[in-house]
């Protein structure tokens, strides 16, 4: 649906209106048709995981970025149609005649809104492809037992391994969580995008996290795409522990992480996100750091007496603006810190891009590092 709404809309506001040859206005055209429909052409021809196409990264990367600059392109011609809208209007009805030069306008602002759409597709491209950011957040808990004061969390959620983030990257990212030396290091899911077969070797890079507290994660939606059982198995060869419902205790920190499942689960009949079951048999009073890939949990995990939740997903929104939109769709939270009754959650912007959107304008990817005080 929005894959028309966008190809009708920049051929309508954008190709039809320019004055150029008609053989430019058809390449154009065709341009649009492709950038626009760019997730049924890479089912079409990249199999059946329309998340993790079949496809060589030039022709992922081409195909995002046109997708990109029309996706930017869109919302800046609608935006110009309403001033264009304004200006029709004050001309007709003060001074009773049609602006003459407004199609000329028309023509001159179109092309500098792709040639604006282009700059900033590209640089969306360069800036969601860049290395993460070591983001320092203090978290204060009331509750935080003294073994656990000065606690540092490193989070990394949203690697998205796969034909544009190989194992080179992933390492980097690995590297750049050890080097702060954290005490516990979490990964919040989306680690990766296609088969154990595939990218099993990408992610090789995760044996190397190391944390003297050890190293925790839960699923994304993206590990259950790509199987589940399977990435299971291999993340908690790799040294990680997985929590599906579930919780370990940290007796030398007096803390409890709990993991849940994502809701994608229940497209494939597998156990679906069970806060209770994750939180049963916990010691009272202990405080619980909960891992949950999506952030909408949070008013469910706060009545559960859950003293931090840790999420991704939102990518933080890619870009600045869409936010907002992000935000709706996921309980309101898209990224940082929020005060969630008498729970805290921090919604981690993304370590690395999924190959679909790989744009990032004005919301940078990180690697977090909380550090645990009490009070």
């Amino acid at each position: 649906m929005f894959e028309s709404i966008l190809c009708g809309t920049v051929l309508i506001l954008g190709v039809l209106p320019l004055r150029c040859r008609w053989y430019f206005k058809v390449g154009l055209g065709l341009l649009v048709l492709l950038g626009s429909f760019k997730f049924h052409l890479t089912r079409l021809i990249g199999g059946p995981m329309f998340f993790a196409p079949r496809l060589p990264a030039w022709l992922l990367l081409f195909l995002s970025w046109l997708f990109s600059v029309l996706f930017i392109l869109f919302f800046l011609l609608l935006a110009a149609s309403a001033v264009y809208l304004f200006v029709l209007l004050f001309e007709l009805i003060w001074r009773r005649q049609f602006p003459k030069r407004l199609r000329t306008l028309v023509n001159r602002v179109n092309l500098g809104l792709l040639l604006g759409a282009l700059g900033l597709a590209s640089l969306g491209l360069i800036w969601g492809r860049s290395a993460p950011a070591v983001r320092e957040v203090p978290i204060m808990l009331e509750s935080l037992p003294l073994a656990a004061e000065g606690l540092t969390v490193a989070v990394l959620a949203d690697l998205h391994a796969d034909k544009l983030t190989r194992a080179d990257r992933v390492a980097a990212m690995v590297a750049r969580a050890n080097a702060v030396r954290p005490g516990l290091i979490v990964l919040l899911g989306d680690l990766v995008d296609g088969t154990v077969a595939e990218h099993g070797c990408d992610l090789l890079p995760l044996r190397e996290l190391s944390a003297p507290h050890g190293v925790f994660g839960v699923p994304g939606n993206h590990e259950y795409y790509s199987g589940y059982q399977e990435w299971m198995d291999y993340l908690s060869s790799a040294g990680i522990t997985m929590l599906t419902n579930a919780h370990v205790e940290l007796p030398e920190l007096g803390l409890v992480i709990a993991g849940i499942a994502d809701p994608a689960a229940r497209h494939f009949g597998l156990e679906e996100p069970d806060l209770s079951r994750a939180l049963e048999g916990r010691p009272p009073e202990a405080p619980v750091i909960l891992l949950s890939h999506r952030p909408t949990p949070a008013l469910e995990a706060a009545r559960h007496g859950v003293d931090l939740q840790l999420s991704g997903h939102t990518h933080g929104g890619m870009v600045k603006g869409l936010d907002y939109l992000v935000a709706r769709f996921n309980g309101g939270y898209v990224a940082g810190w929020y005060q969630v009754g008498k729970m805290q959650l921090y919604v981690n912007r993304g370590t690395g891009i999924w190959n679909g959107f790989p744009v990032r304008i004005g919301v940078p990817p990180e690697i977090t590092l909380l550090r645990l005080h009490r009070g």
